[in-house]
């Protein structure tokens, strides 16, 4: 493999990022919506590092953390994880559903132009440290690696069509991959078609949360498409048994996806995190869930959602 990574202390070739997850959430700071919800609250960088530990332990070396603009997103804290514990971290930027921004949020009143330049210096330049709140931008020297795009249940949401042009042009201009969040696991389609209309392929999207909707019908269309799913519900049984994930993973291989399959645990709540008192925990997929899929005769297939699909998801390219 060729081609590099962006992670917040600096660009790496894509094929020493080990074993990979996909689909992440380490420091969530604060802002309104976690305001909102006290359970988002991910503040401590100690805490972050005592999750990790276990994963790692366990194989993890690679984590791409969506927490977007709008939630506390922390560069400098992201890179001193990534320092205290040499797991290599992509950061996001970019944006979550449009309810989570309020009326008066500047994503309502700043041009197109404006906002994909935002996102584009937060790619090539480095990012604010106060995740774009204003009214001055500190710049770090971390760097996002990926832009994430997020649509509601059945529904782009209040303006996203225009975010979603802003975060093509972005991603056109600085080679960066795009990343989702996708409500209960619909839009993929549409989704990927507003991109396309703005000259993003498939093949440079990341669909996460796409495993809420286990039709594997739907989501092997879309790894038709080229776009790459991201698995990230193992171990949250309180949505689906990881017997369901262990079947739909089957399924996509079936069906010729294994090429397109991520794996993550997008684990957003303390009550989430075994170093917080909850669980499953980070380390769950690699201890509980990856050793099913194993018993189920899809090792070979394991190792490549968790190795060399995310490596090659997340490697910058030449920008348009």
């Amino acid at each position: 493999m060729s081609g590099n990574v962006r992670t917040v202390l600096g660009d790496v070739p894509a094929d020493v990022l080990g074993v990979m997850f996909a689909h992440e959430h380490l420091l969530m700071t604060g802002d309104w919506a976690v305001m909102k919800e006290p359970d988002w609250r991910l503040d401590s960088c100690e805490r972050a590092v005592d999750e990790l530990q276990p994963a790692m332990a366990s194989g993890l070396a690679s984590v791409v953390e969506m927490t977007p603009l709008g939630f506390g997103r922390s560069p400098r804290g992201l890179r001193e994880i990534s320092q205290a514990t040499g797991v290599h971290i992509v950061a996001a930027t970019g944006f979550h559903k449009s309810a989570y921004y309020s009326d008066v949020h500047w994503i309502h009143r700043y041009t197109e132009d404006q906002i994909a330049g935002l996102l584009t210096g937060e790619v090539t330049t480095g990012m604010d440290v106060h995740g774009l709140t204003g009214p001055f931008p500190e710049v770090c020297g971390a760097r996002a690696g990926v832009i994430k795009i997020s649509t509601g249940y059945h529904s782009f949401g209040r303006g996203v069509q225009r975010l979603v042009a802003c975060v093509a042009r972005a991603a056109l201009q600085t080679g960066a991959p795009i990343s989702t969040h996708n409500d209960k696991g619909t839009m993929g389609h549409e989704l990927l078609d507003e991109l396309e209309r703005h000259g993003v392929l498939p093949d440079r999207v990341v669909l996460g949360h796409i495993d809420h909707n286990p039709d594997p019908g739907l989501l092997a269309e879309l790894a038709a498409r080229g776009a790459y799913l991201c698995l990230d519900m193992a171990g949250r049984t309180k949505y689906a048994p990881d017997s369901r994930a262990v079947d739909l993973f089957a399924g996509l291989v079936s069906s010729g996806a294994a090429g397109r399959l991520l794996l993550g645990t997008d684990l957003a709540r303390r009550s989430y995190w075994r170093s917080l008192g909850g669980g499953p925990g980070l380390a769950w997929t690699l201890d509980r869930f990856v050793p099913r899929l194993h018993a189920a005769g899809l090792a070979a297939e394991a190792t490549q959602a968790l190795t060399v699909n995310p490596q090659t998801a997340h490697t910058l390219r030449d920008p348009a």
